[in-house]
This record gives C-alpha cells, structure tokens and sequence, in this order.
C-alpha cells in the first residue's frame, strides 16, 4: 500500500566561507534585535533552515549544532545528513520531509515535533523525547531509539525495520498500519504500559505476543482518532481503518 521513499538528491557540502559568512549575519541581526526587544526564536529558526536549505547542499556530516535551542524552527525538507543534535530543544520543529539519515539526536527535545515524512535511517535517538511527535511515514529504519520516550507519538505508517526499541516509553503511541516484525527489543511490557498504545493492524514480532497481545486491539477507536487529528469525517476515517485492515502481512 505504500510506497517506498523516492532516492534523495544528490548532495554537495555547503562552503565554509559561505556558512561563516551567513552565522555572522544571523548574530550581527540578533544583537539587533535583541536590543530592540524583538527578538524571536521563529527568527532564529529562520535564519538557521537558510543555511542548512541554501541551494539544496548539504551540511557537513561533521556539523555540530548539539545543545542548540530550535525550538519552532522551521526546518521542513532540510539536508540535515549525520548532524549532531545531543540535547538540542527542537521542540515543535517542523522536521517533515527532512534528510536526518545518520544524525545523533541523542537526548534531544522533540516534544510534539513534526517528523512525518523525514528519513531517520540510522538516526541516534537515544534518551530523546518525543512525546507527541508526528512520525507518520518516517523511516526509523536501523534507528537506536533506546530509552526514548515515545508516548502519544504517531507511529502510522512508520517504517520501523531493525529499530531498536529496548526500554523504550510507547505508552498512549499511535501504532496503526506499521509492521514491526524486524524491530529489535520491543517488549510486550512497552505494549501493556499505562496508558497503553493504540494498536490496530500492527505485525508483531513473535516474542513480543506473550502474553498474547492482540494487534488488532484498538481499532474501533482510530477512526475517531483520525477524524479528531486531520479534521476529516468519521466516514472517511473509517474507510482509512477499514483499508488498513485489508492489508495482511507476510
């Protein structure tokens, strides 16, 4: 039912004197507008996604943005390849679409980040927070999510092969439509905890059913989940559930 992700672009390092050239503008305007009393973290955000987006080049594998508050940044569809965001606030970033393949976001701020769409293969997101993240479609693939906190997340959809889920928090996570087969570590502990995610057309691995954990469980609550979350009618929403369950996995 889906498609896999379209080969991304070709990419080029961005020039060092170019990415001097435009850190010391982003200050230069900062101090500005910080005297001013006007400054924002939109701006902020702003200015960064210029010099990650600029001319679709990419950052160097060895950029080091860890620490850094994004928070709000607008940063959807950006070249982010092999960053290093530890402990970075991004909390409410637009990441959709993004290229983060290799990036270390261990211990990051992700709260109710927009992740849909963005590759993730290989990812380090350890300890990272991502509580009510959107991570519709994302590929997790190879991801090491180890501690991380995913509760109330959106896993629809997500591409989760060789993830590695051990103590990871998926209570009240959205798990609709996903295939979870080859996630390494996922416990039937994380699947009855408190509140506990919602399950509907989920492949399982086989150790993670004992006890016997029904993958099917909560499907009569996601067509009004979907309806409430993407503002569509209840007919449509449950012709989304109703499709999702014709798929069977193999």
């Amino acid at each position: 039912m889906r498609s896999q992700f379209e080969q991304w672009q070709s990419k080029i390092r961005i020039d060092k004197w170019r990415m001097t050239g435009v850190i010391a503008t982003s200050v230069f305007l900062g101090t500005v507008w910080w005297y001013a009393g006007m400054l924002t973290t939109a701006i902020t955000g702003t200015l960064l996604f210029a010099i990650l987006r600029s001319t679709n080049k990419d950052v160097e594998t060895s950029s080091n943005l860890s620490g850094i508050d994004l928070s709000g940044a607008d940063l959807g569809g950006a070249e982010l390849n092999g960053v290093d965001f530890r402990g970075s606030n991004l909390n409410g970033a637009n990441l959709r679409g993004a290229d983060l393949r290799g990036a270390n976001l261990s211990g990051a701020d992700l709260i109710n980040a927009d992740l849909s769409g963005a590759d993730l293969n290989r990812a380090e997101l350890r300890y990272a927070n991502l509580s009510g993240a959107d991570l519709a479609s994302t590929n997790l693939s190879n991801a090491d999510l180890r501690y991380a906190n995913l509760s109330g997340a959106d896993l629809k959809c997500t591409f989760l092969r060789g993830t590695n889920l051990s103590d990871a928090n998926l209570s009240g996570a959205l798990l609709f439509f996903i295939n979870s087969r080859e996630v390494l570590n996922l416990e039937p502990l994380q699947l009855e905890a408190q509140p506990s995610p919602l399950l509907c057309n989920v492949a399982l691995p086989a150790y993670s059913k004992q006890p016997a954990v029904n993958p099917n469980r909560d499907c009569d609550r996601i067509s009004e989940l979907l309806r409430d979350r993407y503002d569509i009618s209840i007919e449509e929403a449950q012709e989304i559930v109703d499709e999702a369950r014709q798929h069977h996995w193999h």
